[in-house]
């Protein structure tokens, strides 16, 4: 349970749907359908196990009123003078025997054939050797080979046997003569052959697909099996039977049809059924997937609009007009994205600001010490030197503090960004006696466009403070590179100083240093640019430090 419970809590949301509905609709639907099929199999059922019962009334019935029609005809037979007479004279004349034999009984038996023309043949059986009449008078001899003629003496009312032909033969015996209204019968008898096919011609169209059979103690009478199923081989547990009450006779009706046929309705009903829950479910499968999707999309989307917020993308706009949970969600994620960006905005217009604050007491507060530097280097050249050189530093002091302070804006453009930075390395080779070399790459065509204000002069700084003049073992160049590529214009100081441990180039644009250092520009880059456009240190111990970093235009 475990495992089947984990395994749907790690399917998608779409899956989770999908099972879930069709789980949901499968479950009740199966339920339905199988109380379904079993009462309306049981219904079918109990309907084919009714309409045996009625077929085999039907037959009850039918083969009741031939049984009665042809026994009240042999006991009128058996009872009428002519037979009593035929029977029982024995001192006639030929002609006396003749005329009673064609003007009485041959008569008497035409009328019996054309009344019922299924009867195949009147015999009477009598104990006399001295009179026979063809088929029609026989003696009871002939009797003697079937094995029930025994039977016959005992018989009170008419018995019912099948002969070796094949034929139904109803026998009854025949009155003695003066003494028949007293029941006392004599050793003659009268059988009424008939063929079975005919007297149960009645039963053939009781059912369909039947086997039918009638018998009693002593033998089976008729045994017929319908076409549909005559030559197919069924188990012989598999058929369902019926039976009769006893018919006055002694017969029994059984009545019986394959369990499959039975059956038949149902398995169809089964098909039906079958094919309806397939349809369901497959209308299931469809609706569930269409609702998955629906809500899925819904779903997916606020999903993907997590995922940009997540990489940092806070430009992200989604809406839901749908006032249930999830579009309540969705709208609530939305309002918290726009806070979010109103905190981002005002946190990076607060660091913005601090970062000009801090410009601004910065150029209010120069270095004194370089200034002290700077005049007295100027006092020494004025009492050694004549007016010219003292005049050029003034010129040059003149232009870096003018371009450094730039009236107190945080922007400046970038041709006096340049300005400025040439004035404070003019400035660093006349206070250290031009112990390094320049050299400058700057694109003549470069447009016009603000920046923010000291770039360069805190990176070139570094490059002299920190990588030339602390060299002693050869002569220091700085390298300055400002050029046009594509929508950027890139940036490099380079120097062939000390260089910088490998160590601690990660941490130059981290920690921030004594005075206005490299962290500092790092920061307002990031801030005015994007994270794309920070300072990139490389450095080689002991050869060289080189700078770089790019803004678009």
């Amino acid at each position: 349970m475990k495992h089947i419970l984990s395994f749907y809590l790690n399917l998608k949301y779409r899956s989770k749907l999908i099972f879930t509905c069709i789980l949901v609709g499968f479950i009740p639907m199966i339920t339905l359908g199988i109380f379904c099929y079993y009462q309306t199999r049981n219904l079918l059922l109990d309907k084919e196990q009714d309409n045996l019962s009625s077929a085999i009334d039907t037959a009850y019935n039918s083969l009741d009123y031939q049984v009665q029609l042809y026994e009240n005809l042999i006991t009128y037979l058996a009872l009428s003078d002519t037979i009593v007479h035929v029977s029982s004279a024995e001192d006639q004349t030929i002609i006396e025997k003749y005329e009673m034999l064609t003007y009485e009984y041959d008569v008497l038996l035409e009328n019996i054939y054309g009344q019922h023309p299924e009867i195949d043949q009147v015999t009477l059986y009598v104990d006399r050797t001295d009179l026979f009449h063809g088929k029609q008078l026989r003696p009871i001899s002939d009797l003697e080979s079937e094995v029930w003629h025994d039977s016959l003496s005992d018989a009170t009312r008419p018995v019912w046997r099948l002969d070796k032909e094949g034929y139904l033969c109803l026998f009854q015996r025949v009155p003695a003569p003066y003494i028949k209204h007293f029941t006392a019968f004599s050793s003659h008898c009268i059988c009424i052959r008939l063929k079975p096919e005919k007297v149960f011609k009645v039963l053939r169209d009781i059912s369909n697909d039947y086997h039918l059979q009638i018998a009693d103690a002593h033998e089976t009478f008729y045994d017929y099996t319908d076409e549909s199923i005559a030559g197919i081989s069924y188990p012989e547990d598999g058929w369902t039977s019926k039976f009769s009450s006893p018919l006055k006779n002694g017969w029994i009706i059984t009545l019986e049809k394959p369990s499959a046929l039975l059956a038949a309705p149902a398995n169809k009903m089964a098909v039906t059924i079958f094919i309806i829950l397939l349809i369901c479910f497959l209308l299931i499968i469809i609706v569930s997937g269409l609702l998955s999707n629906f809500f899925a999309q819904k779903v997916n989307l606020l999903l993907s609009a997590m995922h940009k917020v997540q990489e940092g993308d806070l430009s992200v706009r989604i809406h839901d007009d749908c006032p249930d949970e999830i579009g309540s969600l969705t709208n609530s994620f939305q309002h918290m994205i726009e806070k979010l960006n109103r905190l981002v905005i005002e946190d990076y217009q607060n660091k913005i600001t601090l970062k000009e604050t801090q410009l601004m007491a910065l150029q209010a507060q120069i270095n004194p010490h370089f200034l002290y530097n700077c005049l007295s280097a100027i006092n020494s050249k004025a009492l050694v030197n004549d007016q010219t050189e003292i005049s050029q530093m003034a010129q040059l002091l003149s232009t870096f503090y003018r371009t450094t302070l730039n009236k107190g804006k945080s922007q400046t453009m970038l041709s006096n960004e340049i300005k400025n930075v040439k004035s404070y390395i003019d400035i660093q080779l006349i206070l250290n006696d031009n112990l390094f070399d320049v050299a400058y790459q700057i694109d003549d065509s470069l447009p016009e466009l603000e920046v923010p204000n000291l770039l360069l002069q805190p990176l070139v700084e570094n490059a002299i403070m920190h990588g030339i003049l602390p060299n002693k073992t050869k002569r220091g160049v700085l390298f300055l590179t400002v050029t046009r590529v594509d929508d950027l214009i890139r940036f490099t100081i380079m120097d062939n100083g000390l260089g910088i441990p490998s160590k601690k180039l990660p941490l130059l644009t981290q920690t921030q240093s004594e005075g206005y250092g490299l962290k500092n520009v790092h920061e307002r880059l990031l801030l005015t640019y994007g994270k794309e456009y920070g300072l990139k240190i490389n450095s080689i111990l002991d050869e060289s430090t080189m700078i770089t970093f790019a803004i678009p235009i």
